[in-house]
């Protein structure tokens, strides 16, 4: 009995000492503070600046080269922020475990996607749904999910089935990001424009989720890779990333023709609509003469019966990319982009961040210089609307793991336009951010 106690020793030692050399982990934390300054005040109890702080722990574990575990939620403070629902937001963003072997793996737990090729405007990256506090620059909310991937050659594909979606976070009740000063809603006309007083107070009730929109989503994409061109196709049924809006008021009409004026009163109520859609989509990428040539198309078709479903959407992006090297220590990439869409029904809504795209030119750069330095341009003019949108950055890294960066978000346009609702929210933000 002894001899077989000492054997068994033996053997559990041995085995703990091989999983100690077969599993690795690590554990970070990033960190980001934020300092946000608006040039003009917007409204009345809406803030005029934001101190706000991001932390985002992450924790990778692995054990031998078959099982993974990735955790990365997100923590943002901003205390001072006049809507209650955007003073602390949480998000498990990231939380997986992953079986995988040389061709296949197979992930289960809350997931970021990432489908399509083109940058800024991406049609066929609708997988999550989105926190929209800014939305100009959205945050993508984790989606429960499980994913079935592999690789066979030149070809992967992967399958995704997220049994509950979680649908869009709109802008809190004090948002500057919510119209004040005309809103034009969705309607099944396209034929009402509201003219907001100074004294606006938003309120929202009911959140309606049209034929289970929620539930059952599911995506499944192929691609093909070649030495100079990639192709993919998509298919996905779920919920739509931006929820249909209805504005529920009060007031005086002041126009009847073309379209219905009302001049509403103080009390807005906003209810919204989580719809479905299905969607089938393509994707090329193709490297010649040293540019990439990128583009992305998508035919979507909303469901159900609901007056105010947009019916088809024809979205389309075409994008050139070109990577130069400036001296021997800098790199900048530089990116062209044209979007043109085509819809079943007119939507003159201003709370629209597709409407931004329908016509849309977009031109965007990123410079790094020394490792430490980097700049970043981005230029956006909507057509059809002559409304524009400019994003200027410069960034240094020091002491290895800080970085400083300032940035200037500058906004023009008519106010009941898609982005020119946005236009007294020029903005210039301070930020430093650190790795532990």
């Amino acid at each position: 009995m002894k001899r077989l106690f000492f054997f068994v020793s033996i053997l559990v030692c041995t085995s703990m000492a091989e999983a100690r050399r077969s599993t690795e982990w690590s554990l970070n934390l990033d960190s980001k503070f934020d300092y946000i300054f608006f040039s003009e005040s917007y409204g009345e109890e809406t803030n005029q600046d934001f101190s706000r702080l991001e932390l985002d722990p992450i924790y990778k574990w692995k054990y031998l080269d078959s099982w993974r575990f990735y955790l990365k939620p997100t923590f943002v403070a901003d205390p001072n922020n006049k809507s209650e629902e955007e003073r602390y937001f949480f998000d498990a963003s990231e939380i997986y475990l992953r079986y995988q072997t040389e061709s296949f793996s197979l992930q289960a737990g809350n997931n970021i996607f990432s489908w399509g090729v083109t940058d800024g405007y991406n049609p066929l990256d609708i997988l999550n749904s989105k926190q929209y506090f800014d939305p100009l620059h959205s945050r993508k909310l984790g989606a429960p999910s499980i994913t079935l991937s592999q690789s066979l050659d030149i070809w992967d594909y992967d399958i995704i089935y997220i049994p509950q979606n979680r649908g869009a976070t709109m802008p809190g009740s004090h948002s500057r990001w919510l119209p004040r000063d005309v809103f034009v809603p969705q309607t099944p006309d396209n034929n009402l424009v509201l003219l907001l007083p100074e004294s606006l107070r938003y309120n929202y009730t009911s959140r309606e989720n049209l034929d289970h929109a929620l539930d059952h989503n599911a995506a499944f994409r192929l691609q093909r890779h070649g030495s100079i061109l990639d192709v993919g196709l998509s298919y996905y049924e779920g919920v739509a990333s931006f929820p249909l809006v209805q504005p529920v008021v009060t007031g005086t009409i002041v126009q009847v023709s073309p379209k219905t004026v009302i001049r509403v009163d103080p009390d807005v109520t906003l209810n919204t609509k989580n719809y479905r859609l299905r969607q089938g989509g393509f994707s090329l990428v193709s490297n010649q003469w040293d540019f990439l040539f990128k583009y992305a198309s998508s035919y979507s078709q909303s469901l159900g019966d609901d007056p105010l479903l947009p019916g088809w959407t024809h979205e389309n992006v075409l994008g050139l990319e070109k990577t130069f090297n400036i001296g021997s220590e800098g790199l900048l990439i530089a990116i062209l982009q044209h979007s043109f869409i085509f819809s079943e029904k007119e939507n003159d809504s201003n709370l629209s961040v597709t409407e931004i795209f329908r016509r849309a030119w977009m031109l965007g750069g990123k410079m790094t210089w020394k490792e430490v330095w980097n700049f970043s341009f981005l230029g956006l003019y909507d057509v059809n609307h002559s409304s524009t949108f400019t994003e200027i950055g410069i960034g240094r890294r020091f002491l290895d793991r800080w970085v400083f960066s300032m940035t200037a978000d500058l906004i023009a346009g008519s106010s009941d336009t898609p982005l020119g609702v946005y236009e007294k929210n020029d903005s210039y933000t301070l930020s430093l951010s650190r790795s532990f």
